[in-house]
């Protein structure tokens, strides 16, 4: 958790509750008067309606601070950006948690001094799964990630992520590595190598998409046929839109997500505490019983036998992402920019 000044617990007061919250420490925080407005960085879509409801719209009621979204993709570089051109300007950015840990390491974020780990900067606080998705009027029965590659048989568009996390991972997938291999093959140039080939035969028909907000809107729009995208941004839709898609719930993918605060606003105890309180246990449940992430128990009962037993998600690695997400992903860029 966050820290509040020097002190090594902080009291918050959410709801009329006092929740704990054991803090970091952080020295020389200026205290200065709340601003009546937080600007936080997030992502659009049913992500940003999920947490207006649940937790901004209960800490503006409680703190008398109105937080203010701003969407965006989430990337490294464009966090560099907002802080060299706009320092001071975010209280909070909501990234994937390999992103924060690299962040953390170019020194972007507020660290913890007394924390030389990877998580100095940052805890997980969400967790979203990342699916195939498929138009049902076009596909009669479940297709999986080989099936997304075959467009022989499947013919259309399929949309994918443009970043090589996840990408890559459904690209080995379809080419039969088992789950639990996944990184260790990835870990590897001949590994690597196999992905990218994998993803070769696809090139012609991928539609790329760079938000979760985005990776629904080409679902729902028509433009492609499969795809990529988050869980609950499909069973958020309105239940006539949702019975239009099927979710291949066996081999989806979970990422971690959390939140920083950016250096440029690190003095600020307005902007500690505001992280501080999302990254409590009580904000973390608060998120995850509103994010739908599994099967209705309507579809559950009334569904095929595959959701009789939905095995859970394969886990994104932060650790070998915050690793290796520099070298990978200019490699991956050269190539959805080849012809």
């Amino acid at each position: 958790m966050w820290g509040l000044g020097a002190l090594a617990l902080a009291c918050i007061t959410v709801s009329g509750m006092t929740a704990e919250v054991h803090a970091r420490t952080y020295r020389h925080i200026r205290h200065s008067p709340a601003s009546p407005t937080l600007k936080v960085l997030t992502f659009g879509g049913a992500i940003a309606d999920v947490q207006q409801k649940v937790l901004f719209a209960p800490y503006s009621q409680t703190e008398k601070q109105t937080v203010a979204m701003t969407f965006w993709n989430g990337e490294i570089d464009s966090l560099r950006k907002q802080e060299n051109t706009a320092p001071t300007r975010w209280a909070a950015v909501m990234m994937e948690n390999s992103a924060l840990q690299i962040s953390c390491s170019l020194g972007l974020l507020v660290r913890d001094p007394m924390d030389s780990s990877s998580s100095s900067c940052g805890q997980p606080s969400a967790s979203i799964d990342f699916a195939m998705v498929w138009d049902r009027a076009v596909l009669d029965s479940p297709p999986n990630w080989s099936d997304f590659w075959d467009v022989a048989r499947h013919p259309g568009r399929r949309s994918l992520r443009r970043d090589p996390r996840t990408t890559l991972e459904v690209a080995l997938l379809a080419d039969g590595v088992p789950p639990d291999a996944l990184y260790r093959v990835l870990d590897s140039r001949e590994g690597l190598d196999r992905a990218f080939r994998k993803l070769d035969q696809l090139r012609p028909y991928i539609v790329w998409w760079s938000t979760p907000q985005e990776a629904a809107r080409i679902l729902k729009s028509g433009g492609a046929l499969m795809g990529c995208a988050p869980t609950g941004e499909i069973l958020n839709l309105p239940l006539a839109e949702r019975s239009r898609f099927g979710v291949f719930w066996g081999q989806r993918l979970a990422i971690n997500y959390a939140w920083g605060v950016p250096k440029t606003v690190g003095q600020d105890n307005t902007a500690l505490a505001l992280v501080a309180w999302l990254e409590h246990p009580t904000q973390k449940q608060a998120f995850a019983n509103a994010w739908p992430s599994l099967p209705s128990l309507t579809e559950i009962t009334s569904g095929t036998a595959d959701l009789q037993h939905v095995p859970p998600a394969i886990a994104v690695s932060d650790t070998f992402w915050s690793t290796h997400l520099a070298d990978i992903s200019a490699r991956f860029e050269r190539w959805a920019e080849e012809p």
